[in-house]
């Protein structure tokens, strides 16, 4: 089977540099003055490629967001609670190979025999409290962690350590306890003395007790019925988060975190390894997570990454060590994943879809590309060239501009998500491209 690109005889233009890339114009696709929005940072080499905010931080004050808010940053704090565990196993208070029962009291055996090692890769069996309807009933409320523990723990193992990956926020929590009976410190204070102040992180704390007095944004939440209606999100006092979610930052901060993880100031090059490395289950296989982070390719390239969502805010937080590139979003609309504006941003940094064609004299390349393109699922687009303008119409009659590319490729404005056109076997097939996801299935051009 032969499949090759489609190229056409034009000259394309090369690549602006970084410099050149309108960061704030991709922003403004994601995001708008008068609503809750987005704070984005990207820096390259230990240098600011961009930083910018665009949205409020207030609905009601209209008070817009500045580079220095402060946002939660959900699961992202598990990062956090795993560095904090390893490094007390530097430290001789605990071994990965203990297991939760020899930190924590009362809780059901099954929960005992599990090792901390498991419960850091999500691969302990253990279930995720957040989807059981019993305590989504009460956690609007403020408990201790023993409360809060005494109540996740009633749900049963899912199944035998080592046997799969199950993403869970309840052994995050557990997490958090350990962490404070092999310290003799709350979550809170070990997280301060070890973490935020070495590392200068002066604008970065645990969530506790409510909403905290420190300054944080205002999340908001929407839904479908009414998209432009922004709520107050649901009531979850962050004691029911903590460990597993419970920590707010800034963009600074999270720069700071990043650059004392990598180079040894948290833990030991030894254990970040762990971290980024993908956990083994008990046959072998791999999963996508390490020690509190994800650990997958994107678009070829090896990432480390997290997302965090908890009501009103979302966030994501991703390097990609070939091209020592970190990028970290935060959101205060927890219904709108923050991830596409920060994935189009770096895609545009590090070249990772075909570079837009700026030449006025389109009208050969555009030619290249027009023709009614069918799915398997009978989807069906309709690719068009009108008065210098490359378009789209598709199943539901909507006509889109699009952005033609090099390479034979087109995209949507606003995404570097592209569709590109290639020939395999005899057929021109139009290849949907993700810079999250990959290639996905081909549209099949009708003949002309």
């Amino acid at each position: 089977m032969v499949k090759k690109l489609l190229f056409s005889s034009i000259f394309f233009v090369s690549c602006v540099d970084a410099q050149e890339h309108d960061f704030s114009a991709m922003l403004s696709c994601h995001a708008s003055l008068d609503k809750p929005g987005l704070a984005v940072s990207i820096e390259q080499a230990g240098k600011h490629v961009f930083k910018g905010v665009l949205g409020v931080a207030d609905i009601s004050t209209r008070e817009p967001l500045k580079v220095d808010d402060t946002f939660q940053i959900g699961s992202i704090t598990k990062q956090f609670t795993a560095a904090a565990i390893l490094q007390l196993a530097e430290n001789k208070k605990l071994s990965l190979k203990s297991t939760l029962g020899d930190f924590i009291k009362d809780i059901p055996v099954e929960y005992t025999r599990l090792t901390i090692e498991s419960v850091l890769s999500h691969t302990s069996g253990l279930p995720n409290y957040n989807l059981d309807a019993g305590i989504r009933q009460r956690w609007d409320k403020y408990a201790t962690i023993d409360e809060v523990i005494n109540q996740v723990s009633k749900m049963p193992v899912l199944r035998k350590p080592g046997v799969d990956y199950a993403y869970s926020n309840t052994g995050y929590i557990l997490l958090g306890k350990v962490i404070e009976v092999a310290s003799g410190l709350t979550y809170s204070e070990y997280l301060q003395r070890n973490i935020f102040s070495p590392l200068g992180m002066q604008n970065s704390f645990v969530v506790t007790n409510g909403e905290s007095s420190k300054q944080i944004v205002k999340g908001y939440t929407t839904n479908r019925d009414a998209p432009n209606l922004y709520l107050a999100p649901e009531t979850v006092d962050r004691s029911w988060i903590y460990a597993a979610g419970a920590i707010a930052s800034t963009l600074d901060d999270m720069s700071l975190w990043h650059s004392g993880l990598s180079s040894g100031k948290v833990i030991s090059a030894e254990n970040y390894q762990l971290m980024v490395s993908r956990a083994k289950l008990n046959n072998g296989e791999s999963v996508n997570y390490g020690f509190g982070t994800d650990v997958y390719p994107i678009s070829g390239l090896p990432s480390y990454s997290h997302q965090g969502q908890v009501p009103g805010f979302m966030a994501w937080s991703i390097y990609f060590p070939s091209h020592d590139l970190l990028g970290t979003v935060f959101g205060n609309n927890d219904s709108v994943h923050p991830g596409p504006a920060l994935l189009n941003m770096i895609a545009r940094q590090l070249n990772l879809s075909p570079t837009p064609i700026v030449d006025k004299n389109i009208t050969e390349q555009a030619k290249i590309l027009i023709g009614q393109y069918k799915g398997a699922d009978d989807t069906v687009m309709t690719v068009t060239f009108d008065d210098g303008q490359l378009s789209a119409t598709t199943g539901n009659g909507v006509i889109r501009k699009l952005v033609l590319r090099e390479n034979n490729a087109f995209s949507y404005e606003c995404t570097e998500d592209y569709y590109q056109l290639r020939e395999q076997d005899d057929k021109r097939l139009l290849v949907p491209v993700s810079i999250y996801m990959g290639e996905l299935a081909p549209l099949v051009r009708s003949e002309i």
